[in-house]
Parts: structure tokens; C-alpha cells; sequence
């Protein structure tokens, strides 16, 4: 080939590269400026699941998943309000996910290798293990005494079926499982007295009974499975910026409480703060560049949301009908997993 052919199509290979790059940047930044025009951040949530997402007798919905979906609209549109949330259930999830319908799954969803390999958990912000709803009148204290006795749960794939195969195995026993499209249907199914047990997440569990049972003294919960579950936000594939936008704003939750900066006291927080807490809090310019988003994102995010351990205690913790303690939801320095990354 001769010289001028030679440089002919280095040329066009850079020009491709070029146009490549520049595609490249503009499908990443694709979802956020699709937020940013259409003015709301659409979000997934569960069919009604207390504690964690479940719409109020006007529409608005509550929760923990809610909520943390909630400091995502903050972070990129100043305003919790600003979103919809999509009722899914466990096999609609990351579809919805992949085709656009939601931009963002913050609905108890397990990290897993063949999920994470099909859509991007970013951060996990909840710590589980799975439950079994029981009857105290039937004097069942332990998950041997249900062989043979009947299991609601939901279809679909879901690792609370897992967890009863797991305990299967484990005692040798052989339950009946009673199958539903949603986890909605088991719970009422076993509530309505079809089933003799009920499983799913132990804090969608505790929901259920301080929120759906008549009387919640008359259910017990016992614990099934082999392993604490790793619940995690997701974005699609392919999406650096929001990634990004959700990673941190999930840090800056954690890094509020172990600084000790809440939505009421932000303000003295500011004005008293370290150099990092006036940088982060929004007073060094450009800050929020990196990101796209304003340079006060992360003063409004815990100014409208709070704190992770505000978002814990008003939906699962203390100040909640469901009284869940952190355990490995708690900070580090308090026995936790939960570490904030710096932000140099």
C-alpha cells in the first residue's frame, strides 16, 4: 500500500474514533438529559410492600426504597417531587430497567452475578436476609416444624425461593410452595389463610405484619436462608454519568450521618464546618461539574431527605411501626458495613 493510502486511512480510523468518542459521550449523558427535559426522574417501586414503597391513601409513596429514589430527583432536579414511581414486580424489574421504562431500580433488589451482569448495581444501601411469615397459634418456632406444611411466596426467580430450598436442604424437609405473581398476592394469600407460611425479605416480613396484619402479635417471624442479602441500587448498562450521580449521592447519604449532619441542623453544619464539609456542602465553586448537577446538590439532597440513618428511622427504624434495627446497615463505627468513599 503506499504512503498516501497509508495515511488515507489513519485518517478516516481517527475521524471514526472521533465520532465514536463523541457518540459514546453523548448515550452516556443520554438518561440525565432526558430527566433533565422531561422534568421528573421515573424510578421503579414495589407492589405495595410497608417500610419500604407503598402509596399513602392519596397516592404518594412512602418508604424506604421511595425514599432513597427520592434523593436521586434532588440530586439532579432540586426537588424530591420531582419523579414518578412504576409499580414492578420481580420479573419486570430489570426490563423495565433495560428498555427505558424506568431510569433508575431502587426496589429491594438483590446484587447478583447474572443480574449485575445484565444491568449496573452502583452501591449496596440495604442489608437483608429472608423471612418467614408464621401463625403463633400454630406453634411453629422453627423452619423443621414445616415440613409438609404450605409456603406462599412469589414466582418469577426470586431468591426467597432460593432461601426455602436452602432450608430444605438444610433440615431435610419438603414444604409446599404455593406460587403468586407478586408478592403482594402471596402475603394476602396467607393472610387470607391459604398457606401456613409466607416468605419474602425479612424487612418487607416485618412491613407486612406491623402494617397488613390485623393483629401483628399473632405472627412470628423466622429467619430462612444461608446468607445476609446484598440489596443494591441499579442504572442500565452503559450510563457513566448517571451512575455516577447515583454512586454519590448514596455516599453523601452515609457521609452526612457519620459527620453528623442532619436535614435539621445542616445549616449551623455549614456555617461551622471543616474546610470538606463547606467544600461538599456546596461553597467551593464547581464542585457539582463533575456530575453535571448543581454545586449545592449534595446541601439539598440532606436538606430534603436527610441523612441514610434519618431515611432508616422514619421508615424501617425507631420512628417507624416496624422498629428493624440497622445491624450491618449501620456504620462502620457502629458495627456495620456501611463506609463512606472520600471525596478527594
Amino acid at each position: 500500500m503506499t504512503g498516501n493510502g497509508l495515511k488515507w486511512l489513519t485518517g478516516v480510523a481517527i475521524g471514526l474514533a472521533g465520532v465514536t468518542a463523541g457518540l459514546g459521550d453523548a448515550d452516556a449523558q443520554a438518561v440525565v438529559n432526558k430527566i433533565k427535559e422531561r422534568g421528573y426522574v421515573s424510578c421503579s417501586a414495589s407492589q405495595g410492600v410497608p417500610g419500604l414503597s407503598r402509596p399513602d391513601e392519596k397516592g404518594y409513596y412512602r418508604g424506604f426504597d421511595s425514599d432513597i429514589c427520592r434523593t436521586f430527583a434532588v440530586a439532579i432536579l432540586g426537588d424530591k417531587d420531582k419523579i414518578r414511581y412504576v409499580p414492578l414486580n420481580a420479573g419486570q424489574r430489570l426490563p423495565a430497567l433495560q428498555t427505558g421504562e424506568i431510569d433508575i431500580l431502587s426496589r429491594t433488589s438483590t446484587i447478583t452475578y447474572s443480574r449485575d451482569t445484565t444491568v449496573r448495581f452502583v452501591w449496596i444501601n440495604l442489608y437483608d436476609t429472608d423471612g418467614l411469615l408464621v401463625r403463633k397459634a400454630d406453634s411453629i418456632t422453627e423452619p423443621k416444624m414445616l415440613d409438609g406444611k404450605t409456603v406462599c411466596l412469589q414466582g418469577g426467580g426470586s431468591l426467597t425461593e432460593k432461601a426455602i430450598e436452602e432450608t430444605e436442604d438444610q433440615f431435610g424437609i419438603a414444604m409446599k410452595k404455593v406460587y403468586y405473581d407478586s408478592t403482594i398476592q402471596a402475603r394476602d394469600a396467607f393472610f387470607g389463610g391459604r398457606c401456613d407460611s409466607y416468605v419474602t425479605d425479612g424487612t418487607a416480613a416485618a412491613g407486612q405484619r406491623a402494617s397488613v396484619a390485623k393483629n401483628p402479635d399473632d405472627y412470628d417471624i423466622i429467619k430462612v436462608g444461608n446468607a445476609a442479602e446484598p440489596n443494591g441500587v441499579a442504572v442500565a448498562r452503559g450510563d457513566d454519568q448517571l451512575f455516577d450521580i447515583v454512586r454519590w449521592t448514596l455516599n453523601a447519604l452515609f457521609w452526612a450521618e457519620a459527620n453528623g449532619i442532619t436535614s435539621e441542623n445542616i445549616d449551623e453544619k455549614l456555617a461551622s464546618g471543616s474546610p470538606e464539609i463547606k467544600r461538599v456542602l456546596g461553597e467551593e465553586p464547581g464542585f457539582g461539574k463533575p456530575l453535571g448537577l448543581d454545586d449545592k446538590w449534595v446541601y439539598n439532597v440532606i436538606k430534603q431527605m436527610g441523612n441514610y440513618a434519618q431515611i432508616w428511622d422514619r421508615n424501617l427504624g425507631k420512628d417507624s411501626p416496624l422498629k428493624v434495627e440497622r445491624g450491618l446497615n449501620a456504620l462502620w463505627k457502629d458495627g456495620g458495613l456501611n463506609y463512606p468513599f472520600p471525596w478527594d
